[in-house]
């Protein structure tokens, strides 16, 4: 045993030797010391390397590892490396060894925009010096020569490409691009401690948000809205685009906003914070009442709280979009903003793999309208199908399909078909509160004040992927080349990747300075509609070009 307190004190020294070594001459290691104070945007990935070895325990990673996916991934990815750019961009960045990396930039006028991306990296000044000189050769060829500049006795180097006046610098471990010799000047001087201008560290504003945000993230991003939206309206005019003021007033009235994304275990999380003094607490929080709908099983449970004094302004602007929609919604918009609100939840089930989905809203009642599926009253079109107890249960009949509905003293209910409305009106033994896959989420969703989220993301992938998989096998057997692209024969089992999946959680608050977003997952909630976005684009693109 002595020995091995012995060993481990050896250890932890040579670590801390390491470090201070490293860390010697390499200027400050905060990112946000070197960017200016009035930075407009900035981005921050703080540690690489401890991202990197992060990524190596997450459940995505874990997925990676199965040997069916490894089996499906092998030839894509061979396909990807071997590509000439990558393959020599993978050797630059390896030589680099790059640990902290910012982009920051300012705003001069509507004109003017600075940027600067600071590295900091563990290879040789001549790895940095190749990296710059592969990014210049994607830029349009240098006019002129490069001009070298002295300051504080290191080196600048200028180019000229096409617009663009390309500033490089190196200043201990650190390295800088910059289209503004100001900016690059300033983050030498920061590097040095010869700063006399104020750095993003010591913004109040700054300093608030990252407060509200998740310690020691992976990627930390910082706005300040008024010029970032300003510099945007003038840049959206220049192309014949129509801003919508409402949307920007609200965006310049945030003081703030900041985001950060961490991988935390097998799970990734985000953070959001609005900066908006005054925004104050929400005159009614949720009281979580809909959980009471749930059953263990439920697979998607949305809780969150609407405005409904806006309900028909919002119909009315739809209508320009999608005018059935609206037209069946106008007559209900109106009688909902008088009596009903402002809680709601979406409720989804996909938990029967031989069932169709159900989908279910619940709005909550405070003076419910009795005659509100009365159509002659100016209520909803509906007619009376069944009873449940004392409740009528209607059904409204829309182009689409036809949609279910009933209320009770608590609930007025929309549905996808009856059954799933009969089961909800009658009392739960257990919800989803009492759902072994919900217990780590019950913090959560008790101290969620604006909007709460979970999504059995397990059951939702093995649904969705497992009816996809038909689709793709056929199509490859309708063409071939599309068994160029992917090996659809080693396409993976829905149970080799759900297994891996736990749920996503994501909660809203609001309080007296902002509002706070924040979610966790396989992937985090941003990620995941990023991901939808991305796949719906996709699907899009391929029925078009059908």
């Amino acid at each position: 045993m002595k020995k091995v307190t012995i060993g481990l004190a050896i250890v932890g020294v040579l670590i801390l030797a390491g470090v201070l070594f490293f860390n010697r001459g390499s200027g400050p290691s905060q990112a946000s010391g070197l960017a200016p104070a009035d930075s407009v945007v900035f981005a921050n990935v703080p540690n690489i390397p401890l991202t990197g070895f992060r990524w190596s325990r997450t459940a995505l990673a874990r997925i990676a590892a199965e040997p069916e996916v490894r089996a499906f991934l092998e030839k894509p990815l061979a396909d990807f490396q071997a590509r000439p750019p990558i393959e020599k961009n993978g050797k630059i960045l390896s030589a680099l060894k790059p640990g902290n990396i910012y982009f920051a930039s300012t705003i001069e006028s509507e004109e003017e925009g600075r940027v600067i991306l600071g590295v900091q990296f563990w290879g040789k000044r001549m790895d940095f010096d190749n990296a710059v000189a592969e990014l210049r050769s994607a830029f349009p060829e240098a006019s002129g020569d490069t001009i070298r500049e002295e300051y504080r006795g290191l080196e600048i180097l200028v180019s000229q490409h096409g617009d663009l006046r390309l500033h490089t610098a190196t200043a201990g471990r650190w390295g800088f691009l910059s289209n503004s010799d100001a900016l690059i000047k300033d983050a030498i001087d920061r590097v040095t401690g010869n700063s006399r201008t104020p750095a993003l560290a010591s913004n109040p504003s700054f300093l608030k948000v990252i407060a509200e945000l998740l310690s020691e993230p992976d990627l930390l991003v910082f706005l300040q809205p008024e010029k970032a939206v300003t510099a945007l309206v003038a840049a959206g005019r220049s192309l014949n685009a129509t801003a919508i003021p409402e949307h920007i007033d609200q965006l310049q009235g945030a003081e703030a906003v900041g985001a950060a994304w961490k991988i935390d275990g097998e799970m990734f999380r985000d953070a959001f914070y609005l900066l908006r003094p005054g925004t104050g607490a929400p005159e009614s929080p949720l009281t979580h009442q809909a959980m009471a709908l749930t059953t263990p099983a439920t697979t998607v449970f949305l809780n969150f709280s609407l405005n409904f004094s806006h309900l028909a302004n919002w119909v009315e602007r739809m209508s320009a979009i999608h005018p059935q929609v609206a037209e069946i919604l106008s007559p209900a918009a109106r009688s909902l903003s008088q009596g009903y609100g402002p809680e709601c939840a979406f409720l989804f089930d996909l938990s029967d793999a031989t069932a169709t989905p159900s989908l279910m809203l619940a709005i909550q009642t405070r003076n419910p309208d009795p005659n509100l599926f009365t159509s002659g009253s100016g209520g909803i079109p509906a007619s009376a199908a069944q009873t449940i107890g004392s409740q009528p249960l209607h059904q409204i009949f829309t182009p689409y399909m036809p949609i279910a509905a009933a209320q009770n003293d608590r609930f007025l209910l929309f549905g996808t078909d009856a059954e799933t409305l009969t089961q909800a009106l009658e009392p739960h033994p257990k919800t989803l509160q009492d759902a072994p896959l919900f217990k780590a989420s019950r913090g959560t969703y008790r101290l969620s004040n604006e909007a709460f989220c979970f999504i059995d993301t397990k059951t939702v992938f093995e649904r969705a992927y497992g009816s996809l998989l038909p689709i793709v096998r056929m199509s490859a057997a309708m063409w071939p080349d599309l068994n160029n692209q992917i090996e659809v024969s080693k396409l993976p089992k829905p149970a080799t990747i759900g297994q891996h999946l736990p749920p996503i959680v994501y909660s809203q608050n609001r309080s007296n300075d902002g509002t706070r977003l924040e979610s966790s997952g396989p992937v985090s909630m941003s990620q995941f509609l990023l991901l939808l976005g991305g796949v719906g684009s996709l699907t899009n693109q391929g029925l078009l070009g059908n």
